[in-house]
């Protein structure tokens, strides 16, 4: 890419550190900056007035990806016609520190590693476009479901696990507590689960993508919504990228080989998207049990040695590729064929 400068982004709620850096790796500017829309716009208007500066488009912005902190400065430096990198720490940590990491870090020092990153590597740089506003509504109802639900386990697990312990007059009292308060966090779960389906029903596209994954079997909505999110609706990962999916959902294994040294058995890497990789289990185990191809598959690998989890995980694999290639197709999932033994 062709720019002069670089601005490095440590983001953060309330405030974020920046690092202005030349192709030379000269610092020009450090300072820190309120996270809110007016001081961003008077720090960008104070940008274009440094020596050597000719417009916006001579800065590339590198950001830390910090979910929704982040918005303020991308919708800002977008609407002054701005270029930028959203780039998760991970990656920037990987690239310039390796597996060690870091020994020293804080605000400033990580927004100039943000910047040396955006330099070193800006050949590898994908400029950062504005998601669909549906994708965005999508994604919030979702971790909006997932937070009633984490509370509603938070309230009923100990109760239920104290009926091991404690007296039944207790255990009582608990639930009559915790009663109403349950049923109005499932009364609003079952909103935001009818607010996500009707959302999506209104956008053809993406009504289209969720018939067709749905239509895979073990592939519920809670899943099919997290695919969409992830895939922005099958933009960021294209239907005939699957492979590159999978890596990203943390299920194929990674070869580790160091001369005559071989990982007998591949591990599958720990920076895989946290939210999928779990629903994907679940409905590898929802068809394991089944008479249908899969549940076939699996019995079949397990009585020839294969470890369980291995064989989920080649399970998780092939739901990728189920819910890629109906996509690809457009064309719904065929039922599995019944087995009899």
């Amino acid at each position: 890419m062709e720019f002069k400068y670089v601005l490095g982004v440590d983001m953060s709620k309330d405030w974020f550190h920046i690092c202005l850096m030349d192709r030379r790796f000269q610092i020009v500017l450090e300072r820190e900056v309120v996270n809110r829309s007016d001081e961003i716009m008077d720090f960008i208007s104070e940008l274009l007035t440094l020596q050597g500066v000719t417009d916006i488009k001579s800065i590339f912005l590198c950001v830390e990806h910090t979910g929704l902190y982040i918005n303020n400065l991308v919708r800002n430096w977008m609407l002054k016609g701005g270029q930028l990198a959203v780039i998760p720490a991970s990656k920037i940590s990987s690239a310039l520190a390796g597996d060690l990491g870091w020994v020293e870090k804080t605000d400033l020092i990580d927004a100039r590693r943000i910047a040396e990153y955006g330099i070193r590597f800006s050949d590898k740089l994908q400029c950062y476009t504005l998601r669909n506003k549906t994708l965005d509504l999508i994604q919030g109802l979702q971790r909006q479901r997932k937070r009633i639900l984490d509370a509603i386990n938070q309230l009923e697990v100990p109760v239920a696990e104290s009926k091991i312990f404690a007296s039944a007059n207790i255990v009582e009292q608990l639930e009559k507590n915790q009663k109403n308060i349950i049923k109005s966090l499932r009364t609003a779960l079952d909103k935001i689960e009818k607010m996500m389906v009707r959302v999506i029903n209104e956008d053809p596209n993406l009504k289209r993508v969720y018939q067709l994954i749905t239509s895979v079997p073990g592939v519920g909505p809670t899943t099919a919504f997290e695919i969409i999110i992830a895939t922005e609706g099958f933009l960021k990962f294209t239907p005939d990228q699957a492979k590159k999916f999978a890596r990203y959902a943390g299920v194929i294994p990674m070869k580790q080989r160091s001369g005559k040294s071989v990982r007998k058995r591949p591990k599958t890497t720990k920076r895989a998207n946290s939210r999928i990789k779990p629903l994907l289990t679940m409905g590898a185990r929802s068809l394991i049990k089944g008479q249908n191809a899969i549940g076939q598959y699996y019995r079949r690998k397990t009585e020839e040695g294969k470890p369980h989890f291995s064989v989920i995980n080649a399970i998780r694999n092939k739901l990728i590729l189920r819910i890629f290639a109906v996509v690809r197709n457009d064309t719904m999932y065929a039922a599995d064929y019944i087995f009899v033994r």
